[in-house]
């Protein structure tokens, strides 16, 4: 495995002027499609209620799905709240409004988390956030409308718009593709009305704090935020037990942009025996539950769990080719995004001040 990814590394190196080259050549092509937007060449549509956006520059794994159950929990007891979603890696197409039936396969499993955990909201996946809108607007009559992961698609203008920036892979130390990993090139933080800084150490300093604050360089339009993710007990897929006490094995499996953290966390807090790794978004099929079985089983403990990711667990379900008696056996590990240096309530204010607004105006426009 060290070969394995020595062998990444050096050929990432070698090929790097090329990719530099590339990257440069998609920078300009992201720059220019910005100015287009910015210029009113290309059309960016308004909707008369509140529309909040959520998303990154980064590709993968900045916590976007937390932070979007924060807002949505933050609103959905005062206002009629939908979520849109691209609805990644989902087995359907065009626009579609989850039912209590949907699963992670026809809704994608962050949208199918969010369902899941809100039932009282109306989830809505399309490729094309415009007729996802609509739809919406024709079915579910929402007051307010959270876009996930939606930075990028600018043919929707947001009333709001919330950028996370991860911790552990600052825009300023990073390229666009394909040297790096930025879906654009970083000016393009100037857009968002909230930036987050998300992953933080939960005793990040106030000197680093205020470094990466200088760092952003942010407008006077803009406020800046540090949240760091609270991991919470195993919770049984199958809804059934507690878990178990001390000594036992566990197989730790995730499918996820960057699944380092939660090894690390299974293996701080509990004896991991094995790990399996699956690409982001992956569907599980029927040789991957066998195979997930079969090392199960291969553990030679009288106690043994599975734990995995919240997200995973969603595609567990879709899956349908794990034995009940299986599924007794697995557990997810549920997260939260929390804020830092006391800032929650000026977010909240925010939040709700720009709700409150839309509101207002959606009346006085009728």
């Amino acid at each position: 495995m060290q070969s394995h990814s020595s062998m990444l590394y050096f050929f990432k190196w070698l090929l790097f002027p090329l990719l530099y080259l590339l990257s440069l050549l998609y920078g300009g092509v992201m720059l220019l499609r910005n100015k287009f937007f910015d210029l009113g060449l290309l059309p960016e549509k308004e909707y008369g209620i509140s529309v909040i956006s959520i998303g990154n520059i980064t590709v993968g794994g900045t916590g976007k799905t937390p932070l979007t159950e924060y807002v949505i929990g933050l609103l959905k007891d005062k206002h009629k709240v939908a979520l849109l979603s691209r609805g990644y890696k989902r087995k359907t197409k065009g626009a579609l409004i989850a039912s209590a039936d949907s699963t992670a396969a026809d809704i994608g499993d962050e949208p199918m988390q969010i369902k899941t955990k809100f039932p009282e909201i109306t989830v809505a996946v399309a490729e094309k956030r415009t007729e996802g809108i609509d739809k919406l607007l024709e079915k579910a009559r929402p007051e307010v409308i959270v876009l996930d992961d939606a930075y990028q698609h600018r043919y929707v203008k947001p009333g709001l718009s919330i950028l996370l920036i991860d911790y552990n892979r600052p825009l300023w130390k990073d390229f666009t593709f394909p040297a790096g990993n930025l879906r654009e090139p970083a000016s393009g933080k100037k857009r968002a009305d909230i930036i987050v800084v998300s992953k933080c150490p939960a005793d990040i300093t106030s000197r680093e704090k205020h470094d990466i604050v200088n760092r952003i360089n942010p407008g006077n339009w803009q406020s800046v935020f540090f949240t760091t993710v609270d991991y919470g007990s195993p919770v049984n897929v199958s809804g059934s037990g507690d878990f178990p006490d001390g000594g036992f094995k566990v197989l730790a499996i995730a499918g996820i942009a960057r699944p380092g953290p939660f090894f690390d966390l299974v293996s701080a807090r509990y004896d991991l025996h094995s790990r399996i790794v699956f690409p982001d978004h992956h569907s599980f099929s029927e040789n991957d539950c066998m195979r997930i079985e079969d090392v199960f089983n291969g553990i030679d403990a009288v106690k043994k769990v599975i734990v995995t990711t919240e997200k995973d667990m969603m595609r567990f379900k879709a899956a349908g080719c794990f034995k009940s008696e299986l599924m007794q056996h697995i557990w997810y590990i549920p997260i939260k995004s929390s804020f830092l240096f006391d800032d929650e309530n000026k977010f909240k204010q925010i939040i709700h001040r720009y709700v409150e607004k839309g509101k207002k105006d959606s009346r006085l426009s009728e």
